[in-house]
């Protein structure tokens, strides 16, 4: 079975068994969030804005252009609300500036872990199984990247930035390995996962224990578990080591057999995962 399909049962069993705790912790609408909605509505305003973009996307049907037109409309209105929150507006040039930070610095990690694939002539046959389309699709997204990663690696200010946003997705990456093999070792959740099939249970604890293997190495690593713990904001770690987190993508993180990897971003992954099929 795709490895995909599994990671995904995995993680419903695991949402489902947290589910009553995030429907207690819900609460009004954060700043953050605030930030990322004038951003997306912003976004929308440009767009029923831009006649050129608007026909391209609708292909100029004009019953879709006018429905995003009046989306916009109300879109400005709610914008104009939140613009006129200065405090706000001071706030989210911070919040927004961090964000497009870390996605710069996660895209410059997926560019160069794909450059480098793309240049393992061994890899790519095995990836694309010597289908010489596929290969030449590659090397031509590749000679693409390598163009996109110079302008990123060429900025200083950024790439100083870059090694704190690596290690914080490190340390998440742990936790989702460490969510994976808790599922393992839960009959209950297993259950809910293999549903009386003892093949794709055999699977689960397969694979669980391959990352268990990466688990054990990583958390040996004393600088690397003191670096998360200040990333958690704590000097210790509790139990294992690994906190509860968010796991809704770890789907994209073990995107194919074999693709549990440490040291990689999880957009990296999904990335290779992408152009490698």
């Amino acid at each position: 079975m795709h490895l995909q399909s599994l990671v995904v049962s995995l993680l419903l069993a695991t949402s489902a068994a947290a589910k009553g705790n995030q429907i207690e912790s819900t609460k009004a609408v954060s700043e953050s969030g605030q930030c990322k909605e004038m951003v997306k509505l912003n976004k929308l305003v440009e767009l029923a804005s831009n006649t050129t973009k608007l026909d391209a996307i609708t292909k100029n049907n004009a019953t879709k252009i006018a429905e995003i037109q009046a989306k916009a409309s109300t879109a400005s209105t709610t914008l104009k609300t939140l613009e006129s929150n200065s405090a706000l507006v001071s706030a989210c040039a911070v919040i927004n500036a961090q964000a497009a930070e870390k996605d710069q610095c996660q895209e410059t990690f997926a560019l160069q872990r794909f450059v480098k694939f793309a240049a393992n002539s061994t890899a790519v046959a095995t990836a694309t199984q010597n289908n010489a389309t596929k290969i030449a699709n590659i090397q031509s997204e590749a000679s693409k990247a390598s163009t996109k990663l110079q302008t990123l690696t060429s900025n200083s200010t950024l790439q100083a930035a870059c090694p704190a946003v690596m290690q914080k997705d490190e340390c998440d990456m742990m936790k989702m390995l460490q969510k994976l093999v808790d599922v393992a070792n839960n009959q209950t959740r297993l259950d809910m996962v293999a549903k009386g099939n003892t093949t794709k249970e055999a699977e689960v604890k397969a694979k669980a224990a391959k990352v268990q293997t990466k688990l054990t190495a990583m958390m040996s690593n004393a600088t690397f578990m003191a670096a998360c713990a200040v990333l958690e904001g704590k000097g210790t770690t509790a139990g294992n080591g690994i906190s509860s987190t968010n796991t809704k993508s770890a789907a994209s993180m073990l995107k194919d057999a074999g693709a549990v990897a440490i040291g990689l971003s999880t957009i990296l992954v999904v990335m290779v995962g992408m152009f490698a099929l």
